[in-house]
């Protein structure tokens, strides 16, 4: 008899045709009443971002064996809880490194080069506005990249910025010692110094609102924030302060607590923030990649060693 999964969110087709393959696979959202009936008879289930799984969800769940996290972070899993009772956790950490890394320098360098295209002809008057207004204070070898947290992603982003001619500064709770020609520094110095300032911290509680006003207030006037890595981390409303108070300040967030944005959003329709809605893994290469946790999935309900298993 095939085991049991539940899939609560879409994954690429060829990785759900695989799952069903060797699992009696069930599509279906947390909030349907057709979760609810199956969860206790699930082995397996499989998530993204928006599946809570809390302590009310796993005792409900009375015969699973593996949670599957298409993706890197396992904050909305309970990861110890899942421990206590002999569930596995399994991910895809190395699934949207690129993208995530791709992602922060496309829309930074969007930013820092100001370039006005032309949509129709113009006079003379028009053409030179339209050249000076596209005046970039500083080229690259002359910007200073700061980013905190030195993992997978933001080691990836130092070794790229540096190739590209940045001074590239960050801070990380240990001692690294690969740092591709980037500068390992106190926090105090990478946010004082830095002319971007780019997060990819993990995501344990610790980090909630690590981007306070305080940490706004040590930042250059003008810097341009970027936040890739998750919501939780920024004080919304602190940032929102200190981008009122320092126009040229330019904030870029994919990530935000809560998703989706509602209308109360406190940076919503800021001037100097730019808000996208959870992208920076939104290639298909990094779809597919974080998909194929189905792999440990199926390989912890076959008795077998998963590659990629969640340590507490």
């Amino acid at each position: 008899m095939k085991p049991l999964v539940i899939q609560t969110e879409s994954l690429p087709q060829k990785c759900s045709d695989w799952l069903a393959e060797r699992a009696e696979l069930h599509v279906c959202p947390q909030d349907s009443l057709r979760f609810k009936e199956l969860l206790p008879k699930a082995t397996g289930l499989v998530i993204r971002t928006y599946t809570n799984v809390d302590r009310e969800l796993l005792d409900r769940a009375t015969s699973l064996q593996v949670v599957g996290r298409a993706g890197v972070g396992v904050d909305n899993i309970n990861v110890q809880y899942c421990k206590e009772k002999n569930i596995a956790v399994v991910h895809t950490p190395n699934a949207n490194t690129e993208s995530v890394v791709e992602f922060v320098l496309t829309t930074m360098f969007d930013t820092l080069r100001n370039i006005h295209p032309v949509t129709s002809g113009v006079d003379q008057e028009t053409w030179s506005a339209l050249r000076d207004a596209s005046m970039t204070q500083k080229e690259f070898t002359e910007t200073t990249l700061g980013i905190i947290g030195f993992g997978k992603i933001g080691s990836r982003l130092g070794k790229l910025a540096k190739t590209l001619g940045f001074r590239v500064f960050f801070h990380d709770l240990l001692k690294k010692t690969n740092t591709y020609g980037c500068e390992q520094t106190p926090l105090h110095n990478v946010l004082s110094s830095s002319d971007i300032v780019s997060i990819h911290v993990d995501g344990r509680t610790e980090n909630k609102h690590l981007c306070d006003k305080q940490f706004f207030s040590q930042m250059k006037n003008d810097a341009l924030f970027i936040n890739a890595a998750r919501g939780f981390m920024v004080d919304a409303y602190a940032l929102h302060e200190h981008l009122a108070r320092h126009k040229t300040a330019r904030a870029i967030l994919d990530v935000h607590d809560p998703e989706p944005i509602t209308a109360g959003y406190p940076l919503l329709g800021t001037p100097n923030a730019t808000l996208f809605p959870h992208v920076a893994s939104k290639t298909k290469t990094a779809s597919i990649n974080m998909g194929w946790v189905v792999k440990d999935v199926v390989a912890v309900l076959s008795g077998q060693a998963p590659k990629f298993q969640v340590k507490t």
